[in-house]
């Protein structure tokens, strides 16, 4: 759960058997390369029959050769039907699966990307999961309480009318944001460590080889 996906099923009771329209019942159609002959002109006397003065040894003098697609026969296995000679026709429902997702990030940092927080994983201390959740109330930060109100409003209002919701999970994440100062070469930089992971991100590197 929580992953898009796509299902397709064949609707009960709706199948039926129908000739193929590729072939026309026949399991086999005209070869596309020699267009029914079984042969196709030689490419090494381009269908002379000589080369160098000589008769031309890949053809025999006869300047065809067996077609390489068809095996000579002029006609190939029907790629529609794969020689079945008959398609099964059904109506097909096609059931997709969409995770919607809502969220918020309180007290952002200048400089730092918020989009970078998806790449790492934090303390998950809240999480509550139901086929429908309530806004958080009574929690110390309001705006982790009027963010919940504003997604779960949010949500309703676009997806209960046109989907089907089937469950609803809604988590408080602390991840770790360190913002470090230093000073190289008379200049003051910044760099940011975030996340479990300790990933470091530093906008404004002074060298890629420099050594702190």
């Amino acid at each position: 759960m929580y992953t898009d996906s796509c299902q397709k099923v064949r609707v009960p009771h709706t199948s039926f058997v129908k000739m193929c329209h590729r072939c026309h019942g026949k399991g086999r159609v005209r070869c596309s390369q020699c267009h029914g002959w079984g042969k196709t002109r030689c490419t090494f006397c381009f269908g002379s029959g000589r080369k160098s003065g000589k008769h031309c040894t890949f053809c025999h003098g006869s300047g065809r050769r067996r077609c390489s697609r068809c095996s000579g026969r002029g006609t190939k296995t029907c790629d529609i039907c794969k020689g079945h000679r008959n398609l099964m026709h059904f109506i097909q429902l096609i059931v997709t699966w969409k995770n919607q997702i809502y969220e918020h990030v309180p007290d952002q940092c200048p400089g730092f990307p918020v989009k970078l927080f998806e790449k790492v994983n934090g303390d998950k201390f809240f999480v509550d999961e139901s086929a429908l959740v309530y806004p958080i109330v009574g929690f110390p930060e309001k705006e982790i309480c009027d963010a919940s109100k504003r997604g779960n409003d949010e949500h309703m209002a676009r997806f209960s009318r046109s989907m089907h919701i089937l469950q609803q999970r809604q988590t408080i994440e602390l991840i770790p944001l360190t913002q470090a100062f230093y000073e190289y070469k008379e200049q003051e930089y910044n760099y940011f460590v975030y996340g479990i992971e300790n990933k470091v991100h530093a906008p404004k590197y002074p060298s890629s080889c420099s050594i702190l």
